[in-house]
């Protein structure tokens, strides 16, 4: 007795078009590991930033920078917590500088290197290059007496700075200005520092001179300063009644990337008397009075 067989049951949409739902597993799994990494970059906070965000801001208040004020084991403390903060610094630009590795994906080389090799599967995404911007750092720290205790903390930061970056070079000045990078690759602080204060040419004598000395930079220093760089002055602007030379630091300014200035003195004083904070201001990208450990930290947030 013969017998029909069964009906065939209709092909289901995947069974019709299998490399069509193939390609399409594999865009959304991709897709949902791409998520998963711009969620861990993006949402994860760095160890460095977890410890300093633990420090009692009641704490930091107290620490000025003025060993005046501070007992021998104090300035140990504050010494190592701005030894901290360059490392906060160094760290948020480690990693700019390693998520830069690898670029966007470009969707476009993506899809042509897809079917030139793999028949329309996206097999390997290709990435955008992307130039990688390394930070080029230039310091010019005012050592004269007027800022004789805040500079020995700022001399600190510039050290711990100058040894975790590769594009720094730093000057000091009080009438006159000179490069000290040199002297700050010694592997002792103390050293680096007392090496940079007995060598460099700086003064000539005891009364700091903006004006001339930011005109000298210009016309010695300035043409061999990157475009990309970042300027950061530490110091009170004091300039004794000498002529300010406002023009040259304009023209710093339109030399470089940004120029922040880190100011010790209380910000009610900055327009008095022989300060001439306000003929320099207008050029920089920021201002901070940083006279304690917490507006130091703040403005170094903000420059990084």
């Amino acid at each position: 007795m013969s017998h029909k067989g069964k009906k065939s049951e209709p092909l289901c949409e995947f069974d019709r078009y299998p490399e069509y739902y193939k390609r399409l597993h594999y865009v959304e799994d991709t897709m949902l590991k791409l998520l998963v990494e711009l969620f861990n970059e993006n949402g994860q906070q760095n160890e460095t930033d977890e410890f300093l965000d633990r420090a009692d801001p009641r704490e930091m208040d107290l620490y000025h920078l003025s060993i005046d004020d501070l007992l021998d084991i104090e300035v140990e403390q504050m010494r190592q917590c701005i030894s901290k903060l360059a490392r906060k610094i160094s760290s948020r630009y480690s990693l700019r500088y390693k998520r830069a590795k690898r670029g966007n994906i470009d969707l476009r080389r993506t899809i042509q290197h897809s079917f030139s090799s793999s028949g329309g599967v996206p097999m390997k995404l290709q990435h955008k290059k992307r130039i990688i911007s390394r930070p080029e750092i230039i310091l010019i720290c005012d050592v004269s007496e007027s800022v004789a205790n805040f500079s020995q903390f700022m001399l600190q930061l510039v050290y711990t700075i100058q040894n975790r970056f590769n594009f720094v070079r730093s000057f000091f000045f009080v009438d006159l200005i000179d490069e000290v990078t040199s002297y700050f690759q010694s592997n002792d602080v103390e050293q680096a520092i007392a090496n940079a204060l007995d060598h460099g040419r700086y003064s000539s004598g005891v009364f700091s001179d903006y004006g001339r000395v930011f005109d000298i930079f210009i016309n010695k220093y300035l043409p061999g300063i990157s475009r990309r760089s970042t300027v950061i002055v530490l110091g009170d602007a004091r300039n004794n009644h000498f002529p300010t030379y406002g023009k040259s630091f304009e023209k710093i300014a339109g030399h470089v990337k940004k120029v922040f200035w880190l100011n010790p003195q209380p910000k009610n004083e900055w327009y008095s008397k022989d300060n001439i904070m306000d003929v320099y201001e207008p050029y920089c990208e920021q201002v901070f009075e940083c006279r304690n450990l917490r507006q130091l930290e703040k403005a170094m947030e903000d420059v990084a």
